[in-house]
């Protein structure tokens, strides 16, 4: 228990001393190949009232200047949904950390999947499979210019572009109440299934060989529990029971009860600095071009 308390005092120092933090530029690769639009910023999973939303935020390269976005027509971004897997909370830690203890880590499957691709003009198209027909006009789909939601003075007046859905909970529901949730981009710029892999914030961050592999191959080639968000969906929503907007991760896995971060206060609010919406798609409205 004492090294997995110093790892995660560890992660808070580390944390301190980066601009990037929060996924913001854990694949490198991909902005040295000119692709920064399929890094993953920051994913969100939380329920209003019924229904469940999912929000994607990518490339944290968009120059402030900017007042509109086009997505590539060669991106592909996708939500993966495992709603058979057994999640146990009677490890405190893992609560802490996960959101729970995956019981079968290595068959972790998306058993549902929302992909989103784009046409020469950067127009979405959805596709969805695991989720019956009946559910598909109940589904919305947001894609755009967005605020970064990562709350920390770093992204302060940064946009990102987004990709937001919210749907029925019960259209995405198996045999328990629990789901796990992530999502990934895909260029062709890199080899493989997946360029990029967002599943909770602060894990794949720090280890990049995450950002390429699928759930279960994180422990079946890592040794690492599955990168993904945990979701009750008879719980409130709010980290680490998937996570919020407003939920400020970094002080809720890092920072010491009743203590403060260094370098806290001012210069590192705990509030986004615009408001988050009230209706969908929830994530602020852009900066306007200073």
């Amino acid at each position: 228990m004492r090294s997995r308390l110093l790892a995660i005092c560890t992660l808070g120092m580390l944390l301190v001393g980066r601009s990037d933090a929060a996924d913001h530029g854990d694949s490198p690769v991909l902005a040295m190949l000119g692709r920064s639009d399929a890094q993953i910023t920051d994913s969100f999973a939380f329920l209003r009232g019924e229904n469940l939303v999912l929000a994607l935020c990518t490339n944290p390269a968009i120059p402030t200047t900017v007042t509109s976005y086009r997505f590539a027509p060669d991106l592909t971004a996708t939500f993966c949904i495992d709603n058979h897997s057994r999640v146990s909370r009677d490890d405190i830690l893992d609560l802490v950390q996960f959101g729970g203890t995956i019981e079968r880590p290595t068959a972790v499957a998306e058993n549902v999947t929302l992909q989103v691709t784009f046409d020469d003009d950067g127009l979405p198209e959805l596709h969805a499979t695991g989720i019956a027909g009946k559910y598909r006009r109940d589904i919305k789909l947001f894609t755009g210019l967005r605020d970064d939601p990562f709350i920390r003075k770093p992204r302060a007046g940064r946009n990102v572009a987004a990709i937001v859905i919210e749907l029925p909970v019960e259209a995405v529901l198996g045999p328990r109440n629990d789901l796990l949730i992530w999502a990934t981009t895909k260029v062709p710029d890199l080899e493989g299934p997946i360029s990029e892999h967002g599943g909770r914030a602060l894990r794949s961050m720090f280890n990049e060989p995450m950002n390429g592999l699928s759930p279960r191959d994180h422990w079946r080639k890592l040794e690492a529990a599955p990168d993904v968000m945990v979701l009750d969906v008879l719980q409130a929503s709010g980290f680490p029971n998937g996570r919020e907007p407003t939920d400020d991760v970094i002080d809720l896995v890092i920072d010491i009860p009743g203590g403060t971060l260094p370098g806290e206060g001012p210069e590192f609010p705990t509030a986004n600095d615009v408001p988050f919406l009230a209706a969908f798609p929830y994530l602020a409205l852009p900066h306007p071009a200073p």
